[in-house]
């Protein structure tokens, strides 16, 4: 049995959260709407390996924090590449979100040796986002420009759409059925969920393994490419709430 839920991309780096549904694969009628809700996430550091067709190619971190002063949740991953990407070691990304998972901030650099290079810093506020991108080419220096626009309502920031799926009411009726999946963190007990994400004329699929056990972390998930990314570490900091 598994959830099926529905991303549409705004843009890069945006989606617009369709309406969320649970539904059995035996295409039941029945469907439970729910709306994410970070405080369902467990916080604290996870480490996590990339594979693409069994061989590693990158592994890192995602940290998941409750900023006690604001409310909002911050989301901070830290990756590793097996082999430079366009003259690139690693990246660095941080999102900043409500508990609904209403963009605040959003941001993205490269890194080579020593040096960050800056893709993006976006500000958002009372339904517009501001800030810059860099057009780039290849490992380039790429030009600067900036960023003023509208935002539809219902959108999440393209880096943490696996956490608004795993922040979706699982413990509903329709998914009562559990799988055991092994990861090197070792063996869980997880629900199975497929996501959808359109893509400029195109839809791709995901599907995501989230714990049973609440609040929720994500233990594998699988990319349209092919590429599987596992739970390798929960650090000892990481708690739930």
């Amino acid at each position: 049995m598994k959830q099926n839920v529905a991303l549409n991309v705004l843009g890069a780096g945006l989606l617009c959260l369709a309406p969320l549904f649970a539904q059995k694969t035996s295409d039941s009628a029945a469907t439970t709407h729910s709306v994410p809700d970070a405080r369902r996430l467990r916080t604290g550091t996870f480490t996590y390996h990339d594979l693409d067709h069994g061989k590693e190619v990158g592994q890192g971190t995602i940290s998941v924090r409750h900023l006690a002063r604001s409310g909002n949740y911050d989301f901070v991953a830290k990756s590793t590449f097996a082999t430079d990407f366009q003259g690139f070691s690693s990246q660095r990304w941080e999102v900043v979100a409500t508990f609904r998972f209403e963009p605040v901030s959003a941001r993205l650099a490269f890194v080579r040796d020593s040096q960050i290079t800056p893709v993006f810093d976006l500000i958002y506020s009372s339904g517009r986002v501001s800030g810059y991108f860099v057009k780039r080419k290849g490992s380039g220096q790429g030009t600067k420009q900036n960023v003023d626009a509208s935002v539809p309502p219902n959108t999440v920031d393209q880096r943490i759409d696996w956490a608004a799926v795993l922040a979706t009411h699982l413990e509903t009726g329709q998914l009562r059925d559990l799988e055991q999946i092994k990861v090197p963190a070792g063996t869980f007990r997880a629900y199975r969920i497929v996501y959808q994400m359109g893509k400029s004329g195109r839809t791709e699929h995901y599907q995501l393994f989230a714990s049973q056990e609440s609040p929720h972390v994500m233990i594998r998930e699988e990319f349209p490419n092919g590429v599987i990314s596992e739970l390798v570490q929960i650090s000892k900091s990481a708690r739930r709430p």
